[in-house]
């Protein structure tokens, strides 16, 4: 059982707040995943926390070919798989 609650956007008992940045979350990306649903427990935070990785990823010189490259190279050396 996680430690920390998986949030949902249909269930009845997901604050509002939090249904409401899921739902924003999905119409963005098409899906959830479940990084996010924890993140939901605190939207105001992870919005902010949204908002500073798209600055981050899309506010930045680099191409989009050169910025997906440092994303998989950060990932190879960080021997993240997910």
């Amino acid at each position: 059982m996680a430690r920390i609650p998986t949030l949902r956007e249909d269930d009845p008992d997901t604050p509002p707040e939090a249904r409401e940045f899921l739902k924003r979350v999905e119409g963005g990306l098409g899906e959830v995943f479940n990084a996010v649903r924890l993140l939901a427990n605190h939207p105001r935070q992870a919005n902010a926390l949204i908002s500073f990785v798209r600055s981050v990823r899309y506010g930045n010189s680099l191409t989009p070919a050169l910025t997906e490259l440092a994303y998989t190279s950060a990932s190879v050396v960080n021997r993240c798989h997910y």
